[in-house]
């Protein structure tokens, strides 16, 4: 049976939008990976914030200025280094660097974000608020206030939640990398 014009038009449209469909290529960014980017910067930032809120509060409060145990011990050591009191003394070039992380970081989300993981994202976030908590304490007090101890390791230099979140971000990214690789 033969097809009429109007049929065999309207089955030459949908063969056409199909190739059409197929030549279309991947988008250049994924909005919604650079929207969870930012959205989980600032959410991980202000907890950071929040936190070190609550542990100064709990430190101030304290007749001893500590608060703790033999395993964990919170008390405010000011950091003018970065980690493991590098570059002490040199905060022009540790905010500088911390700076020059956070731009990196954010336009790889830019650039990459159609081919990077949603742990990825997420660990980049993490490392982001990290350094950007950190980069506030350089640039309000001209150094890191740092606050936990783990007193069952003796010599293990002090530390705070940004630190953490760098260290952790830093790694997951890394994971995540390495599985997608696979």
């Amino acid at each position: 049976m033969k097809k009429s014009p109007l049929e065999q038009r309207r089955r030459q449209q949908k063969i056409d939008n199909m190739r059409h469909q197929q030549k279309k290529k991947k988008p250049i960014v994924d909005t919604y990976y650079i929207i969870k980017y930012f959205v989980l910067w600032v959410i991980f930032a202000a907890l950071c914030f929040g936190m070190k809120m609550v542990v100064m509060t709990a430190i101030a409060a304290s007749p001893t200025k500590e608060v703790g145990n033999d395993f964990l011990r919170l008390y405010e050591v000011h950091n003018t280094g970065a980690a493991f009191n590098l570059f002490a003394g040199h905060q022009e070039a540790l905010i500088a660097m911390s700076i020059l992380a956070i731009a990196i970081i954010t336009l790889l989300v830019l650039i990459a974000s159609t081919k990077l993981t949603q742990a990825a994202i997420s660990a980049m976030a993490f490392l982001s608020a990290g350094i950007t908590m950190n980069l506030l304490d350089r640039i309000n007090h001209g150094y890191v206030i740092d606050y936990i101890n783990c007193a069952f390791l003796p010599n293990f230099p002090m530390f705070n939640v940004p630190d953490m979140m760098i260290v952790v971000g830093a790694v997951c990214l890394v994971l995540s990398i390495l599985i997608q690789r696979r």
